[in-house]
């Protein structure tokens, strides 16, 4: 038995590869889902949350409350009108709005229910609800007080209207001075007032927002598995020998990755069409008047998609060296894109560096049309192009390694 065992350590040990994948593969996985989840760092690098912010009413109330939002760590401040600042959230540029309406001023002083709301983007539900929750303290805090201070003042005067100004202020002090203590602002009936409004600015008639996040980032990480799988037919090809009798034949070199990197994209294509159709029936995703912009964005996909397939199974030497590479690559890209874990519940500074993902690019588009309901623009084109962009030089890159490496036949 010993023999037996000393013999499979020898040859585990062996195939550099496999300890890799048992060794490596999982701790770069830890970091990578560390890092989306913000693991890494303390308190001090909590990077600062943006808030669109519209003033209508322009008071001094609504200045020094924006100054005190601003005072907080977490929250940077971003003065905006209102049409820009939807247009922001809608295009899923910015995730939230807080707009003081015309007449808040003369609602805090009356006592009445405050004009005011919080806008946001449902898709960035974690970073909208983190703001809420910070505004609270704030908000409230600030103009709670205020208002509670003149509620008693308005009780004091109505119970006891005939107090002398000296014996007014002192008890009017010595109320407020209680109350402040007690942390209160004022009772159920004030906070009634103060409720702050929340609206989506995006209608849930769009749909459900997990499903969109489920399909989008399954199809697209699935589809990068399933290509460089395909792409790795070449290395077979290779060491079966049919690859060299195909450059034995009148076909030209580049006639051979071409028709590789077409059958990759037609099956991509199928594949991710098959996805969203499934989905439609089963889980009735909404797609019927959204054909025109998801087939566009299919194609791009299926193209940036095969591209990286191809370049990695020209990179790679063997199948075995190709199975660890893609699997690492992979699944590194899938999580800091938005596959795996959605990209807007990661720290910013991920969030910054998931653009060089295609996972990214296309998990976007699919939210731009599927939920965010956009036209076929500026925003959506921009995301096409990127997919077709990272498409091509993919492709550029695996004709130069498929000379060097695939058609070195030894």
């Amino acid at each position: 038995m010993f023999k037996i065992l000393k013999k499979e350590l020898q040859a585990f040990l062996k195939d550099r590869r496999a300890v890799m994948l048992t060794f490596l593969l999982p701790a770069i996985l830890i970091s990578v889902f560390s890092l989306a989840f913000g693991g890494a760092g303390g308190d001090d690098n909590i990077d600062k949350i943006p808030l669109l912010v519209c003033d209508q009413d322009n008071s001094k109330i609504t200045k020094q409350t924006i100054n005190d939002i601003d005072s907080v760590k977490m929250i940077d401040v971003i003065p905006c009108t209102f049409d820009s600042a939807i247009d922001l959230i809608k295009r899923g540029k910015k995730a939230s709005m807080l707009v003081f309406h015309k007449g808040f001023a003369d609602s805090v002083a009356a006592m009445r229910h405050l004009p005011w709301e919080f806008q946001y983007d449902a898709a960035k539900i974690q970073e909208t609800g983190v703001l809420q929750s910070l505004l609270s303290r704030t908000v409230y805090s600030s103009i709670g007080k205020f208002m509670a201070k003149n509620a008693i003042i308005q009780n004091i005067d109505k119970q006891s209207p005939g107090m002398d100004s000296a014996t007014r202020k002192t008890v009017i002090a010595k109320v407020i001075a209680n109350q402040e203590s007690g942390n209160s602002t004022g009772g159920t009936n004030l906070e009634a007032v103060m409720k702050l409004q929340t609206v989506s600015v995006i209608s849930a008639k769009t749909g459900n927002l997990g499903l969109v996040q489920a399909v989008a980032g399954t199809a697209v990480m699935m589809l990068l598995f399933s290509l460089t799988g395909m792409g790795g037919g070449l290395l077979d090809e290779k060491e079966q020998g049919t690859l060299k009798r195909l450059l034995y034949s009148p076909i030209h070199p580049a006639e051979i990755l071409l028709g590789k990197m077409a059958a990759s994209i037609l099956v991509a294509s199928v594949q991710l069409t098959f996805m969203f159709a499934f989905s439609s029936v089963i889980f009735h995703l909404h797609i019927a008047d959204k054909v025109l912009p998801l087939v566009i964005l299919i194609f791009a996909t299926a193209f940036a998609c095969s591209g990286f397939g191809l370049l990695l199974a020209t990179f790679a030497k063997s199948r075995q060296q190709l199975q660890s590479m893609s699997t690492l690559i992979i699944l590194s890209m899938s999580v800091i894109g938005g596959s795996m874990v959605p990209t807007f519940i990661m720290p910013q500074w991920m969030q910054n560096i998931s653009v060089i993902s295609i996972n990214y690019w296309s998990i976007q588009g699919f939210y731009d049309i599927l939920w965010r309901e956009l036209p076929i623009g500026i925003t959506f084109l921009t995301k096409v192009g990127v997919l077709l962009a990272i498409g091509i030089t993919f492709t550029l890159l695996a004709f130069r390694l498929f000379r060097k490496n695939v058609l070195a036949l030894d």
